[in-house]
């Protein structure tokens, strides 16, 4: 069925037209006297073909003509097809607005169905530009709604975006439109000119936004055919979680290298009261024993005399089972020449059906490793690196502080337990979220007396170590402060049970700087190495 709105000006051609066209009932005719009344009724049956005689030639007609024909398509969505007509010596003429003329001899028998023909023909066209229209515009809509950011640039210049690109960017409309891509986007990767007007070229760079932000995107150029480079629809992927992936992986790596570190490692079974009844070959090398000989004794001959531990070490290494999920304990043992050294334990209880211990399983890897002057030293190579990311502590630094703290805890000061903290790096912010207790023993002395890598500078620590307080050092290893009371707010940490006020304090200013902690328990020695709240290594 094609529809037609016939503007009938009252003359003899109108006449004859609807009376032919009427007699189809393929046709469903409408009938109006005035261009006007001809626009009204459009919008309420949308016609396929709208015809008019020739003799509409007035200025004021054409341009009525026209006016209606745009806003078909700007407001109505539609597009009809608009044909003149005229009877001129026998011959059927149409013009069509758009296509041109078409001349049907009334003499020949078939010249209806002719018109007919070129009726469906134009309501056929009409209906494929509708369809055009409307995929143009659903498409358009997709582009539009898409989260993923485009521009169109041609001539060198933008001309187009969609409202992703805007949210990406934070900028109003006017502020991009008619600049350059190298305004708002840079590439991390040299694209010649050539690339970019041949292929669709992908490359990684970054976007600015509002407040000079810098944004890591990856680029998708799809060229046109232009001659200058660069032409073409452009894609911009945020990787702003693709980044803080990347983070993520790179400290997943660094768990990775540390467990691949500890898969040469000892194992040992411990009973409830502390007997080894099981000690595998590295176990047993490590510590220079034949694994029969340590099987039956008390785990107690892999420690120090004197080490201040408890009776029961069994308990000890089910502690370091209970906080295994949050830090990896580092315990200092003796071989059996009497040498010192250190294994990173990871350990399980294993219980009855009841649930009672029935015994441990140890599992560890020597973490000694040899100083220049001979003597044996914890190693920290392979756990240090993810401790140090994100901060402006230099390695050597940590070494010594460590190493200082490891004294401290060992030997106390006099033979009596002492009790301290460390807070090294990010200085300037640590120094803002304390204060004084005591006059800085500090202030004065020149750098090279105050780097906590000089070994007499680590002794004069001992001393200090007395003061209520904490030491601050700077990344670079220079001693900032000593006796330093921490404002912070300890409610923002939680901690395992059994820690006291200075780790405490000592976690809650890691939660607000890029600071690392370290604390050493009066009650043991043990020293806690804390970052972001968190204890992440335990060195008994």
């Amino acid at each position: 069925m094609v529809k037609i709105l016939l503007i009938h000006d009252g003359g003899e051609q109108a006449s004859w037209m609807q009376s032919h066209l009427s007699e189809y009932l393929q046709i469903e005719l409408w009938s109006v006297s005035s261009i006007p009344d001809g626009e009204e009724l459009y919008q309420n049956i949308f016609p396929d073909v709208v015809l008019l005689p020739l003799s509409l030639r007035t200025e004021c007609d054409l341009e009525s003509i026209v006016c209606w024909q745009r806003r078909c398509t700007t407001v109505h969505g539609s597009r009809p097809g608009f044909l003149f007509y005229v009877i001129h010596h026998n011959d059927l003429i149409f013009f069509d607005i758009s296509q041109g003329s078409t001349l049907i001899s009334l003499q020949t028998s078939d010249a209806l169905k002719q018109v007919i023909t070129l009726m469906r023909q134009v309501a056929g066209r009409s209906k494929v530009e509708r369809s055009l229209r409307e995929d143009y515009d659903h498409h358009n809509r997709i582009i539009s709604t898409m989260p993923l950011a485009s521009m169109e640039v041609q001539g060198g210049m933008i001309g187009w975006v969609n409202p992703a690109f805007l949210r990406l960017i934070g900028h109003d409309i006017h502020e991009i439109i008619g600049t350059p891509p190298s305004k708002w986007i840079s590439s991390v990767q040299d694209v010649s000119g050539d690339q970019l007007s041949s292929s669709p070229v992908t490359m990684e760079g970054s976007i600015w936004a509002w407040g000079n932000e810098e944004i890591p995107c990856r680029i998708t150029v799809h060229p046109t055919k232009s001659a200058v480079p660069g032409d073409g629809i452009w894609f911009i992927e945020d990787r702003r979680e693709y980044a803080s992936l990347l983070s993520l992986l790179k400290e997943t790596e660094y768990r990775c290298q540390e467990q691949l570190y500890l898969a040469e490692t000892m194992v040992i079974r411990l009973l409830p009261d502390g007997i080894i009844s099981f000690a595998n070959q590295a176990a047993a090398r490590c510590f220079g024993y034949e694994s029969d000989i340590l099987i039956g004794n008390p785990v107690s001959v892999l420690f120090p005399a004197g080490a201040g531990i408890g009776e029961n070490l069994a308990e000890l290494f089910l502690e370091v089972s209970d906080e295994s999920s949050s830090a990896l304990h580092i315990i200092e043992h003796r071989k059996r020449d009497g040498k010192r050294l250190w294994v990173s334990w990871m350990s399980r209880g294993l219980y009855t059906p009841d649930n009672d211990l029935a015994g441990i399983i140890c599992v560890g890897t020597d973490m000694t490793e040899m100083a220049a002057d001979g003597r044996e030293r914890i190693s920290t190579r392979v756990w240090r690196d993810r401790i140090l990311m994100e901060t402006d502590i230099q390695p050597d630094v940590f070494d010594s502080v460590l190493q200082a703290c490891m004294e401290i805890g060992r030997e106390g000061r006099e033979g009596k337990p002492v009790g301290t903290a460390f807070l090294v790096g990010d200085s300037e912010t640590v120094m803002r979220l304390s204060r004084q207790l005591i006059l800085n023993p500090f202030v004065g002395h020149p750098p090279e007396l105050r780097m906590v890598s000089v070994p007499d500078v680590r002794e004069m620590l001992k001393e200090y170590a007395l003061l209520d307080g904490a030491f601050v050092v700077r990344g670079d290893g220079l001693l900032e402060a000593a006796g330093r009371y921490i404002t912070v707010d300890t409610s923002i940490v939680t901690l395992p049970k059994g820690m006291g006020t200075r780790h405490s304090s000592v976690a809650a200013i890691t939660c607000v700087t890029d600071a690392v902690g370290f604390v050493v328990s009066e009650s043991g020695g043990r020293v806690s190495i804390i970052k972001k709240g968190k204890i992440v290594k335990v060195i008994a």
